[in-house]
C-alpha cells in the first residue's frame, strides 16, 4: 500500500513550529501547572519557551501529574481554560498505579477526533464501512474517540458495550460490520468464542481490525494469529489518555507511524534522560518522549511515555514522510523484568508464546527458590500432548532467549480472559 503525498504535505511538517509556538503563548499566560514549571527557569508569558529551546526544558512525569492532582484535587492545575470550559472527563486504567484524571474542552476533543482520522485513514476506513466497536464504554477514552471519530467520518458505527462476547459476535455479524475495534487481547478472546460456537469468523464482512491500548498488533506473531482468525487485516495504533491518538499502522511491515503534524517525536536513554543519537542504520532506540499541539486546554509538553521504540526517519515504503516506528510500540521500560541477569520484555515473550497455535492462553510470573528467580509460564493447550507442547515452548524460549523458564500446562478456561488491557505479565517487585 503506497501513500501518495499531497501538494501541501511538505509544508505542512513545518508547522508544527508554530502550533508549539502558540501553545507556549497559551500555556504561559493561563496554564498554572506549567508556569510553575517554566517560571523558575526565566521563562514567562511575555517570553515563552521557542521551539529550539523544547530540548532543554524539563520533562513531565506521569507521576508529577497524579501528585498534582492529589494536591490539587479533583483535576490538579494543568487546565488552560476555566473549568466551564470543559465538555468530558475521562481517566486512566490505572494498570501502572492510581488514575489520572483528565479533562477536555470541546475544541481538544474535536483535536482527538482529527487525530483518529489519520488512523481510520492508513487502515483505509470509509463513509461505506460500519464499525463495531466491541468494547463497554466506561471512562476509559480510547473507544469513545474511536465510537465519535467514526461517526465523523460518515460510517455506520455500532456500540458493543453491555453485552457479552457471544452476544457481540451475533451483533456484528448479523449487522455485516467491516471494521473491529478492540484491544488485539480481546480479538484473539473473540475468535476463541467464535470456535467455541462453530463460528468460523474469516467468512465473516469484517476485512479489517484496528487495535489499542496494549502492545500486540504489531507482534508478528500476535498479528498473524489475528489475521488468520478474523481473515483481515490487522492495523495497530498508540496512544494514552493523558497524550492523544499519536500513532498508526501504515501496511508495511510492522511499522507504526508517528503523527508529527500534531506531535513533536524525541528518543532519549531512559537511565540517562540524553537524547539518543541514531545509529549507523539511522535508527534511535530509547524511550519515547511526546509533546501533543492540539489539546491547548490540558496539554503534555516532553511527556516520558515509558515506551520503548525503535525510531527511524528512513523513507517508509507507504511514502508518508513521518518518522517510524519500527515494530510499533515494543514494550514498556517500567514493564521490563530481569530474570538472571537477562533483561526480558513482555512483547518479546508474547511473540514467542504466539508461535505456538496450540497455546489458547498463557500467563507469567516469576517465582523464587533459594534466592533464584525463575521464569514461570503456564499455558493452556488445545490438543492433543500438551506436555510436547510445553517442552518445545520450553525450549523455544531457551534458544531465543538464552533462559529456561519452567512451563506448567493448566486446565483449559482456568486463566482470565480479559475485555481491555491484558494482565498476563505478573510479577512482585522483587521480580523486577
Amino acid at each position: 500500500m503506497t501513500h501518495q503525498r499531497t501538494p501541501n504535505e511538505r509544508e505542512k511538517l513545518n508547522e508544527p513550529r508554530d502550533k508549539f509556538q502558540a501553545l507556549m503563548e497559551r500555556v504561559m499566560r493561563d496554564n498554572p501547572f506549567y508556569r510553575a514549571k517554566y517560571e523558575p527557569l526565566g521563562f514567562s508569558a511575555r517570553r515563552p519557551p521557542t521551539f529550539d529551546e523544547l530540548p532543554h526544558l524539563p520533562f513531565t512525569l506521569k507521576s508529577e501529574l497524579i501528585d498534582d492532582q492529589q494536591r490539587h484535587p479533583p483535576f490538579g492545575r494543568n487546565l488552560t481554560f476555566p473549568l466551564s470550559r470543559y465538555t468530558r472527563v475521562h481517566q486512566t486504567s490505572g494498570t501502572t498505579g492510581r488514575p489520572l484524571r483528565w479533562l477536555d474542552t470541546a475544541e481538544s476533543w474535536q483535536w482527538w477526533l482529527d487525530c483518529w482520522q489519520e488512523i481510520y485513514r492508513a487502515a483505509e476506513v470509509s463513509p461505506d464501512d460500519r464499525i463495531f466497536v466491541a468494547f463497554s464504554f466506561g471512562p476509559f477514552i480510547g473507544f469513545w474517540t474511536a465510537f465519535e471519530a467514526g461517526q465523523r467520518l460518515g460510517a455506520l458505527v455500532m456500540p458493543g458495550g453491555g453485552l457479552s462476547s457471544k452476544q457481540r459476535l451475533e451483533t456484528l455479524l448479523e449487522n455485516d460490520a467491516t471494521v473491529l475495534v478492540c484491544t488485539p487481547t480481546y480479538a484473539l478472546r473473540l475468535a476463541e468464542v467464535a470456535k467455541e460456537n462453530g463460528i468460523d469468523l474469516a467468512s465473516s464482512a469484517i476485512r479489517v481490525t484496528i487495535h489499542a491500548g496494549e502492545p500486540g498488533a504489531s507482534v508478528p506473531n500476535v498479528k498473524s494469529r489475528i489475521e488468520a482468525a478474523w481473515g483481515a487485516r490487522c492495523v495497530d495504533h498508540a496512544g494514552a489518555t493523558e497524550v492523544g491518538a499519536w500513532g498508526y499502522s501504515c501496511g508495511e511491515r510492522n511499522h507504526m507511524h508517528i503523527n508529527e503534524d500534531e506531535f513533536i517525536a524525541e528518543v532519549i536513554d531512559p537511565e540517562t534522560h540524553a537524547p539518543v543519537e541514531p545509529d549507523a542504520d539511522g535508527v534511535q532506540r530509547g524511550e519515547l518522549v511526546l509533546t501533543n499541539l492540539g489539546r491547548v486546554g490540558s496539554p503534555v509538553i516532553r511527556y516520558r511515555t515509558g515506551d520503548l521504540v525503535e525510531l527511524t526517519r528512513q523513507p517508509c515504503p507507504c511514502g508518508r514522510p513521518t518518522a517510524v516506528l519500527r515494530g510499533g510500540v515494543l514494550g514498556r521500560i517500567d514493564h521490563m523484568f530481569i530474570i538472571r541477569g537477562i533483561n526480558v520484555f513482555p512483547s518479546a515473550l508474547e511473540n514467542l508464546i504466539r508461535a505456538f497455535p496450540e497455546i489458547e492462553e498463557f500467563e507469567v510470573g516469576v517465582e523464587h527458590h533459594r534466592a533464584m528467580a525463575e521464569l514461570v509460564i503456564r499455558i493452556e493447550v488445545n490438543g492433543e500432548r500438551p506436555a510436547d507442547v510445553a517442552a518445545a515452548l520450553q525450549q523455544h524460549v531457551h534458544e531465543r532467549l538464552n533462559l529456561r523458564p519452567v512451563v506448567r500446562v493448566v486446565d483449559r478456561g482456568s486463566l482470565p480472559r480479559y475485555e481491555l488491557k491484558a494482565r498476563r505479565f505478573k510479577f512482585s517487585e522483587e521480580g523486577r
